[in-house]
């Protein structure tokens, strides 16, 4: 079932510290000196090390070391100027660090900014979740909050590879101590967020409550080869709590930015969330994760009487009238399981079963579950499969959605769009058929949704959006030749 041509279009479209005296040596093969009165830990198969502090400029390969032998050490790198010296530290190895270093000038093109100043939202306790973020004002779907890059990233096997947790975080702890203050505070405030916390919470257990991640690229990878996938930490998104159907929507770009947009429109007083587990898996896995994970770090730091105790996640979808085995759940896991149905049989391009009524049936069944974060990927795969159907009216439809969500989803602002679009020589493949309408449409709305100025007065022009319709179809088409020459694509 080959469909080349669209699928290329909506692609296109659419990464406490201690002194030497209270440890003096490991059993998990690390050993500690005092500099400067912190605990600094070396692999024994390091060489000494000498006392210093990260300089100011560039990387800094610190010798402190951990691991099960000198091939799989970890090391703590820093750079306190990295991202226009909001810095970043790392744990990783040699190799995964070398890659990151050539990075440095592409990592310091990050945002790192909320969007609005004051923001539209306040930080209060949510029931059942503690610390969470509600909105203070109406925000429309599309509208971007904050964007921000990692300041500290650690490779996943660090967490199986150093088996004693006490030696790990004693290792987080002095890393993240070499940021830059201003980043430092953020990082401190997101593990003691109020003073009903007695002590900080670790930053393992928040890594595992807020599973962002990001892969450093690779030249070439044989199937046994090592992974490069590190745990990234965000600190200013961690106040958002969980919800596994959020209302903002958030992705990782190229530079390692977290961007964070609104997904659906929310009224003030409304408790902004994301989902930090896929929506779409079992709602007992799901249950099961946000109790763990989540109320661990809920609860870490917390003197007794403020702990929360919950079985499973509190979200409506996981916690819907009449509990996990009343009717709506039922019913809700049911759609669940159709959906995934569904969607695998349209991600198979050799697939028989594929029609009309299975299309619009998916796409209705991921509407009614208010799966606005997975909006995009069901839009897309309806738009694709329109279109090997015959049906071009509908697959424009659906095209036409696929980009709005995406922009919301998975692509972000207009810069990174209009790179999208000539990084796959979109511009001019063709001016007629289902591919010349749909990419007309596309341009129009991608930059129509994603200009500054557009999510600011939205909520002003959108009682004129149905009369000024035609209007507005031949300024973005004026729109997207201005920007692309701003942008200088080659088209």
């Amino acid at each position: 079932m080959a469909r080349p041509l669209l699928q290329m279009l909506l692609l296109g479209l659419l990464a406490p510290l201690t002194t030497a005296a209270e440890s003096e040596g490991s059993s998990e093969g690390l050993v500690a000196e005092a500099i400067d009165q912190k605990l600094i830990f070396a692999s024994n198969f390091s060489s000494p090390i000498t006392p210093q502090t990260p300089p100011l400029q560039g990387w800094w390969a610190s010798k402190i070391c951990a691991g099960p032998s000198q091939k799989d050490q970890f090391c703590i790198y820093t750079n306190r100027r990295v991202a226009k010296g909001r810095g970043m530290v790392v744990i990783t190895h040699q190799d995964e660090f070398e890659k990151l270093e050539k990075m440095e000038d592409h990592l310091s093109k990050a945002d790192n900014k909320f969007y609005d100043d004051p923001v539209p939202f306040v930080e209060t306790p949510v029931l059942q979740k503690g610390l969470g973020v509600v909105a203070n004002k109406t925000l429309r779907r599309n509208r971007p909050l904050m964007s921000f890059s990692p300041v500290l990233l650690v490779h996943r096997d660090f967490f199986d590879q150093v088996p004693n947790k006490k030696e790990r975080a004693k290792m987080l702890d002095t890393a993240v101590s070499y940021l830059p203050p201003e980043t430092l505070a953020k990082v401190n405030k997101w593990r003691q967020p109020t003073p009903e916390y007695t002590s900080p919470r670790s930053l393992e257990t928040l890594l595992f409550a807020h599973p962002f991640e990001v892969v450093l690229p690779y030249v070439w990878r044989t199937p046994d080869a090592p992974h490069s996938r590190h745990a990234a930490a965000y600190p200013e998104v961690g106040v958002f709590q969980h919800d596994c159907r959020p209302n903002l929507a958030w992705y990782i770009d190229e530079h390692f930015e977290l961007k964070l947009t609104v997904a659906r429109k929310t009224v003030p007083g409304e408790e902004l969330t994301i989902a930090y587990i896929d929506p779409l898996k079992p709602t007992e896995e799901r249950s099961q994760w946000v109790a763990h994970y989540r109320g661990k770090a809920q609860n870490e730091g917390l003197p007794a009487e403020k702990h929360t105790h919950h079985d499973g996640c509190p979200c409506k979808a996981c916690s819907p009238p009449g509990g996990p085995g009343g009717e709506a759940a039922r019913e809700q896991e049911k759609r669940l399981k159709e959906i995934l149905a569904i969607r695998s049989e349209l991600r198979n391009y050799d697939s028989t079963k594929v029609n009309v009524e299975m299309i619009e049936k998916f796409v209705k069944l991921v509407e009614q579950d208010r799966l606005h974060a997975k909006f995009a990927e069901a839009y897309e795969l309806a738009a694709l499969n329109f279109n090997y159907l015959g049906e071009d009216k509908k697959a424009k439809k659906y095209a036409d959605l696929a980009v709005q969500a995406g922009i919301v989803d998975s692509v972000g602002g207009l810069e990174e769009v209009l790179k999208l679009i000539e990084q796959r020589k979109l511009v001019g493949k063709g001016d007629s058929g289902i591919y010349g309408l749909l990419k007309a449409e596309m341009y129009r709305e991608s930059v129509g949704l994603l200009s500054e100025e557009g999510w600011k007065a939205g909520d002003e022009k959108e009682r004129r959006l149905i009369e000024e319709e035609a209007k507005k179809k031949e300024e973005g088409e004026k729109t997207v030749q201005r920007l692309t020459k701003e942008f200088k694509l080659k088209l």
